[in-house]
Parts: structure tokens; C-alpha cells; sequence
């Protein structure tokens, strides 16, 4: 195959069309090759989905979001995301999308999948395809050719039949204006804020109230259980000096990640004044290869012999401890690791964890001691129970203030009476978009659907809003003029993003009601909660 990609050289598939396709394949059908039937989660039209390919997608979609948040990825950001439901999600809708072209008797040709491998960059040396190059870039994320070449076939196949979907969304005029209204128009509003820190002084508990707090409230001052680990650490940089780097390796290397060699003026840099940079980039990338062997040997000796410490006496190695931590607060080294506090507190004593991996490097860990869950007592945390106490009772008299206000306001009067009466300081946000923070007030979903809504005829929204844990009572002053020459230059880009966003829309329309139709039919069964997975 390799041999005809040569004479098919120059292609007609536009290069941007095959960035967007080569994103799709890593985001959508990266884990389409090398299925494992295993213990099965969903079945589509008699084709199985099994727990091994939800865990493939899953590591694949994680390691996509680590590139995109970096060091910002949490375990907080991690639930948001919902990786186990989107992973179930995108392989379903995978075997949807290629069920229909199916049906639809739409293919792709081995000539269309070789044009495409050959116009990849990525697989190009000097702008021309390079085979040493495809291949070793393949060697590297560990796929075979014939895999890779199975999967984009899958892809461009799925690429054509979402076209002709796209192809049907159309965008009006009105539309588009009504999005450059959404985008653009501001407005104007007065307001107060009231704290209920301002409040607290006003709040004079007694021992009794005290105590009926902490009676109706003891499980939140509950400390959840707590354990303290050991663990031994594989770093790659202790390894990376051990690595011998070929100067095939470098060459491979360097060609294969030219898009990062530049200078300020964008052009490529030669390889002479970035070998020593590869040369670092691969020692560590073979440190990592060497720790993480090194780890799972050692896993499995510990395993075998439960000799956890023996073991790192035996091989030089430095036992390390965490200090106590609860399931929601891990240890920041290893907080961006999903499975850690799982993991931390399934372990029993005697235990040891499957290998675990950071960006730099390998971890083993058994359980050192553990504190179970406890409710300290009233006298050992009386000015804890205190301190909340005064600030619940003052979040009920703040609300109730900025409740009465509003409903003086719709009765007719003014913010500035109100202000002077109840001393209030009244200021102005100046033009802003609603959709966005409020100027020295901050951002609330709810305000700002609330903030659409405002008008000369409706210049009070119907509550009150908390915001960054002030109440806001906001009053409408003026909207902002729409500029028609403005929107005129705007027109056709805001036209283009309102077309992509509906034919995203669209397309995942037509996905949903194809798999509620198979629901209904019996062809589309859920055999597993993704709870339970």
C-alpha cells in the first residue's frame, strides 16, 4: 500500500479538512481498533460494547483533556467532564454513525485512505510523505499500519455521512442578527449589594442555640475517614542518564516534531541547534519506558511476597508517606491521578497498588494507618459551631433585607430612597454584555438569564441574586445601541459560526433520535449502570 501512497503524492483533500479529520480520529474514533470482548456494557444492533473498550475510550479521552488543561485537571474538573459517560457516549454513537453509512451504501476507497495518510503532515518529510517516518510514527503511539489504515477508513466513512447531514443546515438572516444582538448588545444597570458579613454583629447566639445547632447539624461537622500511605516513586529522570539515543532516533524524532522547532519568525530551526534538546526529550521518554518496567517488576515481587519495605531495603529505595488525608483532599503530587483516592482507600494493610503514573513518573503505594470517620465532640469544637451558626442567621436576615428591598422597589420606590433610608451605597455596572461577569460584581448563571430579560417595562428582575456571596438587587438603566455597519463587517463570520454550531446541533439530533428509536426497538440495551463501571 505504502508503494501507491508514493504515486498518489499530491492530493485532493485540503489540508485543513485533514487537521480537522486527524482531531476528530484522536477524539472521536481513536479506540475503534483492537477491541477486547470482555464483560459487556451496551449492545447496538447486535454488535457488543464491552467494559475494555469504555476503559480504552476513557483513557483516550483523558488523555486528551490532560493536553488541553494541563496542570489545571483536577478530580473536581474530572467529575464535571463526566469521562465514563462521554466515553460510553462517543463509542455508541460511533457504531451509529457507521451502522448508517452502512445502510446508506456510503464507502470509502483504499485510494482515498491513502491520499489522506499521504497529505498528513505529520507523516511528511520536506512536504513530501516519508515512509521510515509513518512508520516510526505509528511505532510510537504502538499501532500497527494495518490498524491505523482500518481506522481512517472508519473515519473518512463517518466524515462523508456527517457532511451530507451538515449539508442540510441552513442559516436566515434573522438568525444571524439575533446572535450579533447576543454577542454584542449591552446594557446598563444600577444596583446594591448587601453582605451577610455586615449582618453577623447582629447575630447573639446562646448556649442553647448553640447545642440545637450542633444537634441538627452533627454530620457536618463529621471528619471523614483519613488514611496515611506509604509509597515508593520511579521517577523517569532518575533513569533518563541510563538511555542510549541513536541518532536514527533523533532524526525520526526531529521530523516528526519539526512544528515545534521554530524561531521567533516561524521558521524551522536546523537539527543541529535542537539536538541537545532531543536528546534530553528522548532520554526522558526512555527514563519514563525504564521506571514504568521497573515499577510494575517491583509490583509484582511486593505482590507475590508481600515484602513491601524489605523490598525497597533490598533495592535501595526510599519509602515515602503521605501525611493523612481524606478521600476529597488527596496529596496535591498525586491529586491529578483519577483513580488515587479510590485506590487509597480500597487498600487493606498488607495491600499494594496497582502501578499509578504522573507525568513524571511511577508510584507504588500500601497502606501505612488509617483514622475511621468521627464527630468531634461539642466542647472540642464550640467556636467552630459558632462561627457557622452567626453566619447561617446572618444569611437569613441578609436575604430577607434584600427581599423586602426588591419588594419596596415594585411597589414604586425608588432605589435612591431606599438607599438613603437603609444607607446603601448605589452604583452604576457602565455598558456591559449580559451574557457575561457583571463589572465589580462577578458572574451568576442565573443573573445573567435574568439580565436578557430586563427592560424599560420590566427594569426589576423577580429575586434577588446571590453572587459571589453577596445579594445583588439590580435595577435596568439603558441598552446599548446595535451598530449596522458593524454588524454589516460581522455578518458573514457570525453566519459561519452559526452554521457550525447548528450543523453540530444537528448532527447530534439525528444521532439521538436514531439511538432512542433503537431503544425502543430492543436494538440499542444497556447491560450496565456507567456507575458501575
Amino acid at each position: 500500500m505504502l508503494d501507491l501512497m508514493r504515486k498518489h503524492a499530491r492530493s485532493w483533500i485540503m489540508k485543513v479538512l485533514l487537521f480537522i479529520i486527524i482531531i476528530v480520529f484522536v477524539l472521536y474514533f481513536g479506540s475503534m481498533s483492537g477491541r477486547q470482548k470482555a464483560e459487556t456494557v451496551a449492545v447496538i444492533d447486535g454488535r457488543v460494547i464491552a467494559m475494555a473498550d469504555v476503559q480504552r475510550e476513557y483513557n483516550n479521552l483523558l488523555t486528551s483533556y490532560q493536553q488541553i488543561y494541563g496542570d489545571k485537571l483536577n478530580n473536581k474538573i474530572l467529575k464535571q467532564l463526566n469521562l465514563k459517560q462521554k466515553a460510553l457516549d462517543t463509542l455508541i454513537d460511533q457504531a451509529v454513525i457507521l451502522k448508517k453509512a452502512d445502510e446508506y451504501n456510503i464507502e470509502t476507497t483504499d485510494e482515498e485512505v491513502r491520499t489522506f495518510i499521504m497529505a498528513t503532515p505529520a507523516f511528511q518529510r520536506n512536504g513530501v510523505f516519508d515512509d521510515r517516518v509513518y512508520k516510526y510514527s505509528l511505532r510510537y503511539i504502538k499501532m500497527a499500519p494495518e490498524e491505523y489504515e482500518i481506522a481512517q477508513k472508519k473515519t473518512l466513512t463517518a466524515a462523508k455521512l456527517e457532511g451530507l447531514i451538515a449539508d442540510a443546515v441552513k442559516v436566515s438572516d434573522q438568525e444571524v442578527y439575533d446572535l450579533y444582538k447576543l454577542q454584542t448588545e449591552k446594557i446598563n444597570i444600577t444596583y446594591i449589594k448587601l453582605s451577610p458579613d455586615d449582618f453577623t454583629d447582629h447575630v447573639k447566639p446562646s448556649p442553647a442555640d448553640l447545642e440545637s445547632y450542633f444537634d441538627q447539624h452533627k454530620e457536618g461537622f463529621r471528619i471523614p475517614d483519613q488514611v496515611q500511605l506509604k509509597y515508593l516513586a520511579f521517577l523517569g529522570s532518575d533513569y533518563s542518564e541510563q538511555v542510549d539515543v541513536s541518532k536514527d532516533e533523533i532524526q525520526n524524532y526531529y521530523e516528526s516534531h519539526k512544528a515545534q522547532w521554530t524561531n521567533s519568525d516561524g521558521k524551522t530551526l536546523s537539527l543541529r541547534k535542537v539536538e541537545n534538546k532531543i536528546i534530553a526529550e528522548l532520554k526522558q521518554i526512555g527514563g519514563m519506558h525504564q521506571a514504568g518496567d521497573i515499577a510494575k517488576a517491583a509490583h509484582d515481587i511486593i505482590y507475590q511476597k508481600e515484602n513491601f519495605d524489605d523490598y525497597a531495603e533490598e533495592n535501595h529505595l526510599k519509602v515515602r508517606n503521605t501525611d493523612f488525608f481524606s478521600a476529597n483532599s488527596p496529596p496535591s503530587i498525586f491529586s491529578d491521578i483519577p483513580e488515587f483516592s479510590m485506590m487509597a482507600f480500597d487498600l487493606k494493610k498488607n495491600d499494594i497498588s496497582r502501578v499509578l503514573s504522573t507525568e513524571s513518573g511511577y508510584y507504588l503505594f500500601t497502606l501505612a494507618t488509617e483514622k475511621p470517620s468521627h464527630i468531634p465532640s461539642f466542647k472540642d469544637i464550640k467556636e467552630d459551631i459558632a462561627k457557622r451558626y452567626k453566619k447561617m442567621e446572618a444569611k437569613k436576615i441578609c436575604s430577607k433585607k434584600a427581599s423586602d428591598i426588591l419588594t419596596r422597589l415594585k411597589q414604586g420606590e425608588t432605589l435612591q430612597k431606599i438607599s438613603r433610608q437603609e444607607q446603601l451605597k448605589i452604583a452604576e455596572s457602565g455598558f456591559f454584555n449580559p451574557g457575561g461577569p457583571v463589572p465589580n460584581v462577578g458572574f451568576s448563571e442565573e443573573l445573567s438569564d435574568a439580565l436578557f430579560q430586563l427592560s424599560k417595562k420590566k427594569p426589576f428582575p423577580e429575586r434577588a441574586f446571590i453572587v459571589e456571596d453577596h445579594y445583588l438587587i439590580i435595577h435596568f438603566k439603558e441598552r446599548g445601541a446595535v451598530d449596522p455597519k458593524d454588524f454589516d463587517a460581522r455578518k458573514d463570520l457570525l453566519k459561519n459560526q452559526l452554521l457550525r454550531l447548528k450543523k453540530r446541533a444537528a448532527l447530534a439530533s439525528w444521532i439521538e433520535g436514531i439511538k432512542t428509536a433503537m431503544i425502543k426497538e430492543g436494538k440499542l440495551q444497556f447491560k450496565k449502570d456507567i456507575k458501575d463501571l
